[in-house]
């Protein structure tokens, strides 16, 4: 662990620092999971913009009570049950955009990412026609929370964006009926939509550049992807007392950076290989770890090994290019992957 100054905190990046991190939510708190950059931004700002500021910070930056509360609410919509049931329409919704793709595209804008949008469109009860609002509210809270300055243009956009976002989310019946105050019910809906996109369609994208006809081990890649190619880097939490960590003294107040990434590749625990066959203990990080696990990690692995059945049935390309990937703190994949989809067997 040491010390990183562009991002102000402490980054931990062996295994199991990460998993004792991760298991203490009463030492390392997760109210500024977004980072320093942001909590600092949030002290200065009037009531209204921190309200809005604020609806980041749901399930990932709550603790305690309150977070077992708001899971308890998302929880109904992310059950087996409830995964298991979306496996038809989410099969039918692969096979149909990969069949109306053009011979060749960019299978990111294309695909991963409408894909994803549906799915997590179908689980808030959004009606498709709305599914392209989804862009506008994710892309500001991403260059938010990228780890470049914080600037005025940055803030206006987030801004404008979660306006939008509370107009449509406030006539939207998503988590009505529980225990959440609407700005939690807000939050949420926000915290579903981002990751349930974002991180999706890096995993998809990811996906596409380890596919192999010969292994039909699909749940196996799934996790491998997750693990080597980290669709999600990591999250910041807060310390709230002095502690001692990996031999670092840390004072209440400090902020780590929990470098999922670097502990899913840690040599003392893991092998640089790809290996869908790998056991499942110890198991990787990918979805975190402790009271925060990923709520939607059962939905990510079904969406992940539905689309890779649906392209392994066709004559899918990757056109050959140098693979440009994006530039972010804490998102992780392709930003753009030219393929030719190929067609279904008749």
């Amino acid at each position: 662990m040491e010390f990183d100054p562009r991002i102000n905190a402490q980054r931990v990046t062996a295994y199991a620092d990460l998993r004792a991190v991760l298991a203490d939510p009463v030492t390392f708190s997760s109210r500024n999971m977004a980072g320093p950059q942001v909590a600092a931004v949030a002290a200065v700002l009037p009531p209204e913009q921190r309200r809005l500021l604020e609806l980041m910070s749901s399930l990932n930056a709550a603790d305690g009570p309150r977070h077992a509360r708001i899971r308890a609410t998302a929880n109904q919509k992310f059950t087996q049950t409830a995964v298991r049931q979306m496996a038809d329409p989410i099969r039918l919704r692969a096979r149909r955009l990969l069949d109306e793709l053009p011979g060749e595209t960019d299978f990111v804008s294309e695909f991963a990412a409408p894909f994803a949008l549906g799915v997590v469109g179908d689980v808030l009860g959004v009606p498709e026609r709305d599914f392209p609002l989804f862009r506008e509210f994710v892309a500001p809270v991403l260059e938010l929370t990228s780890g470049e300055e914080v600037s005025e243009r940055v803030l206006g956009s987030y801004f404008a964006g979660m306006h939008e976002f509370c107009a449509y989310f406030g006539r939207s019946d998503a988590f009505k009926g529980g225990q959440l105050s609407e700005q939690e019910r807000l939050s949420l809906c926000l915290a579903v939509v981002v990751a349930g996109t974002d991180s999706t369609t890096n995993l998809l994208a990811s996906m596409l550049l380890r596919l192999d006809r010969r292994e039909r081990r699909l749940g196996g890649v799934v996790e491998e992807v997750v693990r080597l190619d980290s669709p999600f880097i990591g999250f910041f939490r807060t310390a709230t007392r002095p502690v001692t960590t990996a031999g670092v003294k840390i004072a209440e107040g400090d902020h780590l950076f929990l470098d999922y990434a670097a502990g899913n590749r840690d040599p003392r625990v893991f092998t640089e290989d790809f290996d869908p066959g790998r056991p499942p203990v110890p198991a990787h990080l990918g979805f975190g770890h402790g009271p925060h696990y990923c709520l939607g990690a059962g939905l990510a692995r079904l969406q992940g090994r539905i689309v890779a059945e649906e392209l392994l049935d066709r004559s899918f390309e990757v056109v050959e290019q140098p693979v440009r990937r994006r530039r972010h703190l804490i998102s992780n994949g392709p930003a753009e992957l030219r393929f030719r989809p190929g067609r279904r067997p008749a």
